[in-house]
């Protein structure tokens, strides 16, 4: 992981000049590399090349970056993990350049593997976040339901972990058994994942993705949380934060009190754990290694765990 965190400083210092800063800064302002670390536990269960194995665990981060900075454009936001985003800091001209660039060298990190199946499952995966994070803009505000909720969770955030567990898997060598219970795995971690962040947004933490406390609210974004609270309790209030492109605090606070007051959390949290027993339950197919174990540990600290 430090050679992959050296590699990513190179893929931000080699970006046409007008870009260096911002890439650079995407690129090196913290996170918590899960991606990447699932990529290379997924490959170090087989016998994967190593520096083909870092090239592919920079990309899945560079990719993942990029789509960050154009969520950012997408969503206005001004900061993220505590720092001005890049379209906040340099525009939004700038900031869509920056992502244009940092998805071209996810690719171009990807040819120098030469293996068309990864290509292949990274181009697929690109395709999911862009209809994913579409499908969640023309969403915001508006009346969704679970299985449209889990659809674009499944493309935007469980997307990315599904296939870095496939191409640690194909770059190891591992069989088309194990590789699936690899994709069943992340795609599994990845909606957990993006589960417990739901909750993180209302109950006084900062996200695992880096955002503030009712960020969600404030943009519109209808969580798993939210749709449950809607059912269930104050949707007047709910609904007035969700449509309020600028809610007060005051508002904002009711918001969110609204949906703690239902039992909207524990159920959330309910189906994310649910979503871990599924991730580990095919693990068994793997090698009997650290590596394993190791998958294992980073499913169980993902339900209820701080930020």
């Amino acid at each position: 992981m430090d050679e992959v965190e050296d590699l990513l400083a190179d893929v931000g210092e080699r970006a046409p000049a007008p870009l260096v800063r911002p890439s650079l800064e995407a690129l090196t302002s913290g996170g918590k590399r899960l991606r990447p670390l699932l990529l290379i536990l997924a490959a170090r269960m087989g016998d994967a090349d190593t520096g083909d194995l870092l090239r592919a665990a920079t990309a899945i981060e560079v990719l993942h970056t990029a789509t960050l900075v154009h969520d950012d454009i997408v969503d206005g936001a001004k900061t993220r993990r505590g720092i001005p985003t890049a379209a906040a800091r340099y525009g939004r001209e700038v900031a869509a350049a920056t992502g244009d660039y940092l998805f071209a060298e996810t690719f171009s990190g990807l040819a120098g593997i030469g293996d068309p199946r990864l290509v292949r499952a990274f181009a697929e995966a690109s395709v999911g976040l862009a209809v994913g994070e579409l499908e969640q803009y023309r969403a915001n505000g508006a009346t969704v339901e679970v299985e449209a909720y889990l659809e674009h969770i499944r493309k935007k955030t469980a997307g990315l972990f599904r296939v870095a567990c496939v191409a640690g898997g194909t770059l190891g060598g591992l069989s088309l058994a194990q590789i699936d219970a690899l994709a069943t795995y992340g795609q599994a971690l990845g909606i957990a994942f993006q589960m417990s962040d739901d909750i993180m947004d209302l109950v006084g933490k900062p996200g695992l993705m880096g955002k503030g406390i009712g960020t969600d609210l404030v943009e519109g974004t209808v969580t798993l949380p939210v749709i449950f609270a809607l059912r269930e309790g104050d949707s007047g209030t709910i609904r007035r934060v969700l449509s309020d492109p600028r809610p007060s605090a005051e508002l904002l606070e009711a918001g969110i009190e609204a949906v703690l007051a239902t039992g909207a959390v524990e159920k959330t949290e309910e189906w994310a754990r649910g979503e871990i027993e599924g991730a580990l339950r095919d693990l068994s197919l793997l090698p009997d290694c650290p590596e394993r174990d190791f998958l294992e540990s980073v499913a169980s600290e993902v339900v209820g765990r701080d930020a």
